[in-house]
């Protein structure tokens, strides 16, 4: 169920190279950003890449799915069979096989990861994660607390809450935290968030809503996205509609990039002045 960079925060990357794009500009001498809005863009990509691997590298495979359907609760009968679950459920998405190491207490789980590679063979991860589990009718709260995990060379310390409901054959998956530490490129990093996904088993789609604040080298943004929506062609379909916004808070010249999505491979960027460009995306419409 990970929304897959190419088609969210990542394509900001995309939005502004012309590497790869079919691109039209409609006004060519606006094409290049100027440093302040890249310096923007660039501090996005470098937190949602570390956000992007806990979601998937963690979130998902500790949610106590099976590896068919990750990031979605179990289907679990009671208490004991959650726990379960949990125990054993988690194991098939990391290799080698006993790099995790999992302690059930009551409804507490402590895992040990040894260098663990995770889910896509993508993330590797070391530390331990501490994660509660609350489970209600048709709903999973799931709380994980960590300190100095390392996760694909990123510093993570901070609590994440993620709590799943089922209706019908929507999942819907809420999650909110804050986290601090270092990135992959070892800049100091805080990170808050609160979004919300949905995925539909049966129309395959997935949407997501929500913004987060970022503070990284001493300059803070905040990022919000609204109505996004993909279905049906996995992680390289095009998005249907929804809208980025990227604003600088503190930490250099005030800068608003909004990324907008048409459609199939469209989208169009209004950068700080109001200068319009429509893009194409590398991506498969539905």
């Amino acid at each position: 169920m990970k929304l897959a960079n190419l088609a969210l925060m990542s394509a900001l990357a995309l939005t502004f190279s012309t590497i790869g794009c079919a691109v039209k500009h409609q006004d060519d001498s606006e094409g290049d950003l100027s440093t302040s809005e890249a310096q923007l863009v660039s501090d996005s990509e470098e937190a949602s890449d570390t956000d992007d691997e806990l979601e998937s590298g963690l979130d998902e495979p500790l949610s106590g799915a099976n590896d068919s359907d990750p990031g979605t609760p179990p289907d679990a009968a009671d208490d004991a069979d959650l726990m379960t679950k949990e125990r054993t459920n988690p194991g098939s998405f990391f290799r080698p096989a006993g790099c995790l190491t999992t302690t059930v207490s009551g409804n507490t789980v402590t895992r040990v990861f040894d260098d663990c590679t995770g889910p896509y063979g993508f993330v590797h991860l070391t530390g331990t994660i501490v994660s509660t589990y609350t489970r209600e009718a048709g709903k999973l709260t799931v709380t994980h607390d960590t300190t100095g995990f390392k996760i694909n060379g990123a510093t993570v310390t901070g609590t994440r809450t993620v709590v799943y409901t089922r209706s019908g054959t929507v999942v819907t998956r809420h999650r909110t935290g804050d986290w601090t530490g270092t990135t992959g490129k070892g800049n100091a990093i805080a990170h808050t968030a609160d979004y919300t996904m949905t995925w539909d088993s049966a129309s395959k789609c997935i949407t997501r809503d929500g913004n987060s604040t970022t503070t990284i080298g001493g300059r803070e943004f905040t990022a919000s996205v609204t109505g996004y929506e993909r279905c049906g062609i996995g992680s390289l379909g095009c998005p249907n509609g929804g809208k980025i916004v990227l604003s600088r808070t503190k930490g250099g010249d005030t800068a608003v990039v909004t990324v907008e999505f048409l459609g199939g491979a469209a989208y169009r960027v209004t950068r700080p002045s109001g200068v319009q460009v429509t893009r194409r995306l590398l991506c498969r419409a539905s």
